[in-house]
């Protein structure tokens, strides 16, 4: 009996490593070797969307759009046609404009 389940849980394991490594090698190609970056919370998704569809330096871009939080209750987001989110960052608050497809960075 316990020769029936190791040689069951040895196939399972070679079919998961083969699987997982499969896996892998799809997630490269569609992210171009980035890795997967999952953003569920309103937060991330505007960030994300801001760093994606702006040309901004190098600041901007690493830091503040990484590390900062969106406030929402100072931001303008049922604006149309553009919306006006404020993102917090080492205590300093920066505006960002968000048209259709272009972001802009108020001063």
């Amino acid at each position: 009996m316990k020769k029936i389940f190791f040689k069951r849980l040895f196939y399972f394991s070679i079919g998961l490593f083969f699987g997982l490594l499969f896996l892998n090698f799809i997630i490269d190609q569609k992210t171009d070797g980035k890795g997967v970056d999952y953003c569920y919370f309103p937060n991330c998704r505007v960030l994300k969307d801001l760093r994606k569809n702006g040309d901004f330096n190098a600041f901007l871009k690493d830091s503040v759009l990484v590390d900062g939080t969106v406030l929402f209750n100072k931001s303008e987001t049922r604006t149309s046609p553009c919306q006006r989110y404020v993102v917090e960052y080492a205590e300093i608050e920066y505006r960002f404009e968000r048209c259709d497809t272009v972001v802009s960075y108020l001063k």
